[in-house]
């Protein structure tokens, strides 16, 4: 009997739904359980998203002026977001978007970029947690979930369908995909790396093998549209170098940490990414700029 599939859009692409039989459920019953697990991710998108009214857009709306409540959700996204903001030395930083919003918008001059990037720090951001409160103290600071929302939208898909006791089953959204195996399940899962250098979003680079756990990829091809190379979704605040990475997989236990790390590595040249990996002891792959694969430690140790 082949795998129950079932496709839904979110978050500007795919979430691809897989299932092998189960001994539980019906493929019926699985498509039902699919169509479940996705009302949580559009709930997470609806609730976070920076281009509609959102909770998101609320404490941008008030950024400058006064505090925005917090809820337990967004609390809970806000601290981890913090452990990785500290963790990358400030590489992944939720006020991205004080200079992402304005650069999907319209092209920016240097000096506007300067004015823009100054407001990229987390730092900045005010966090009463016994008010529990976030304000963001100049009229132009932004923030956003990009970096970590999607990661986390998969997570909790997975967990429902694992808390309804499906099993060998796949959430994959758009690039950040979560797995799951039981121990005497015929073959692990191939999960495809995107080549950087094609239109083809389905023509893969390579791919890896696992048994439970996830897998992210994030690429400056993704939202590049045609702009300075140095300007794509990830902001680099730091200087730049031609040995920054194209595109970078990582592999680890959750889509959320596979998701930002994914981002982290591409902030920076290949032999800080690689650094920083190695020290977090990360599954890593990173692609640059010549096609060329640079493995990290974790990574070099799996596939020998």
């Amino acid at each position: 009997m082949s795998e129950t599939e079932k496709v839904f859009s979110a978050m500007g692409g795919s979430f691809v739904y897989k299932a092998y039989p189960q001994s539980l459920y019906s493929k019926e019953e699985l498509k039902n359980l699919f169509e479940e697990a996705h009302r949580e991710v559009l709930r997470i998108e609806k609730k976070f998203t920076e281009f509609h009214p959102s909770v998101i857009t609320d404490i941008n709306d008030n950024a400058g002026i006064k505090p925005s409540p917090l809820d337990e959700e967004l609390s809970f996204l806000l601290r981890e977001s913090k452990k990785y903001f500290e963790k990358s030395n400030g590489l992944f930083d939720p006020t991205y978007a004080s200079y992402l919003a304005p650069w999907r918008k319209r092209e920016i001059g240097f000096l506007e970029k300067l004015k823009l990037k100054a407001l990229v720090d987390f730092n900045k951001v005010k966090i009463d947690e016994s008010k529990q409160t976030i304000f963001l103290p100049f009229k132009e600071q932004r923030i956003g979930l990009g970096g970590i929302g999607k990661g986390y939208a998969v997570d909790r898909a997975f967990e429902f369908l694992k808390a309804k006791g499906v099993v060998n089953f796949s959430v994959n959204g758009s690039g950040d995909m979560r797995v799951h195996s039981l121990p005497d399940a015929p073959r692990a899962w191939k999960v495809g790396i995107r080549n950087p250098f094609v239109k083809n979003p389905k023509q893969a680079a390579g791919l890896v093998q696992i048994q439970n756990g996830s897998v992210s990829t994030s690429g400056s091809y993704i939202q590049n549209k045609g702009k300075d190379s140095s300007d794509h979704h990830i902001v680099n605040k730091y200087k730049g170098s031609d040995r920054h990475p194209v595109s970078c997989t990582i592999v680890g236990k959750t889509c959320m940490d596979t998701d930002v790390w994914a981002t982290i590595a591409m902030a920076q040249n290949i032999e800080e990414s690689l650094e920083l990996l190695n020290k977090e002891g990360l599954y890593g792959i990173l692609i640059d700029k010549d096609g060329q694969s640079h493995l990290t430690n974790t990574a070099i140790r799996a596939l020998s």
